[in-house]
């Protein structure tokens, strides 16, 4: 009698992962809580940040087809001559700018990662893939970022769980086309290279990976050309070298200077960040079933070893390829409780 829930709970999983349509609730019900919280949580004080404002601002100097790298932007009443986003993030939500709201394209965003979680989930040939999505459709961390603080680290992650998603399908163009589309719109992307190379080279498809960062490039290179370094400092070094805010907290740097008073430079930030890359690579050499989890942890330490100043809002991207190994551990242990159950019947 005592296995008759677990039994129960088996059976009804693997009905779930049979329903057709579950996957599009799971993404409405994501949607719905998206939706909702923009007028929900419109007067919470400091809310949207300064990303959304600046956003805002790129999208429509986009439209005007001019350079936001080289414009004086305004956030909170103050002046800013910097745009720390790579160029896609400004032309993505350009649309949805004319639209009337760029949180739209947040949203959209993390419907194409809701899908992509799933297929992820399925190309490992795990069970219960809706899982993944369900996560992260109820995320709260997700939904925060998406409808209230409004940042667009949603966006350059979107781009990423489809590209990977692809290449667990063995869709090698359109997994290098969104590879150099995340490459062009969130810095953060750059950190799952040595993963993407080792795993396209034991596949013998390198040159999807040339065909990325050239896509890439052609995006980047119109914005670079007009003021190199002004593009330099605003979109790389600027995080190596900004002080560090009492709101940044969330960095190896600032737990060091806030407990020692020692400031890591950026050489040592680097070098620990290389030999954790170094352990991943190992790792996915000896199992390739192991990139999607890999990856998230990568992205997750790079999010904090590297910047000077941790934001939350860095660990969205390996946040949510670690959401994509749920499916993995209930496999692991629903198939575990099956086979005890079964050692038990035919010891009875």
């Amino acid at each position: 009698m005592t296995s008759n829930p677990i039994r129960l709970l088996i059976s009804w999983r693997k009905k779930l992962e049979q329903t057709k349509y579950l996957l599009f609730v799971v993404v409405a019900i994501g949607v719905l809580f998206r939706v909702i919280s923009i007028p929900l949580f419109a007067n919470v004080p400091y809310n949207p940040v300064d990303v959304y404002y600046l956003d805002n601002q790129g999208a429509r100097i986009i439209l005007g087809f001019q350079n936001p790298y080289s414009q004086n932007l305004v956030t909170h009443g103050y002046g800013l001559n910097m745009f720390a986003y790579l160029p896609m993030v400004p032309i993505y939500y350009a649309p949805f700018y004319l639209l009337g709201d760029i949180r739209l394209g947040s949203i959209f965003a993390d419907v194409l990662i809701m899908f992509s979680l799933f297929f992820i989930a399925k190309s490992i040939n795990r069970g219960a893939a809706f899982f993944a999505p369900l996560a992260y459709a109820i995320l709260p961390f997700s939904i925060w970022l998406t409808s209230v603080a409004s940042t667009n680290i949603m966006i350059g992650t979107s781009f990423l769980t489809v590209s990977i998603a692809a290449l667990l399908k063995k869709q090698h163009l359109a997994a290098a086309i969104f590879l150099g589309l995340a490459l062009a719109t969130n810095q953060l992307v750059f950190l799952a290279l040595p993963l993407i190379f080792l795993y396209l080279w034991r596949e013998h498809k390198i040159s999807y990976l040339l065909g990325s960062v050239l896509f890439t490039a052609g995006i980047v290179l119109p914005f670079f050309m007009q003021n190199a370094f002004h593009f330099i400092y605003d979109v790389i070094l600027f995080q190596f070298q900004r002080p560090l805010q009492s709101n940044g907290i969330f960095s190896l740097y600032s737990l060091i200077n806030t407990t020692t008073g020692l400031s890591l430079s950026s050489w040592t930030r680097v070098t620990l960040f290389l030999a954790a890359t170094l352990i991943a690579v190992l790792c996915l050499r000896r199992k390739t079933v192991f990139l999607v989890p890999l990856m998230g942890t990568l992205l997750f330490l790079g999010a904090f070893i590297l910047p000077v100043n941790g934001f939350w809002n860095y660990f969205l991207p390996g946040a949510t390829f670690l959401i994509g190994g749920i499916p993995y551990v209930i496999d692991e242990i629903t198939n575990r409780i099956e086979s005890q159950l079964n050692r038990r019947v035919n010891n009875e």
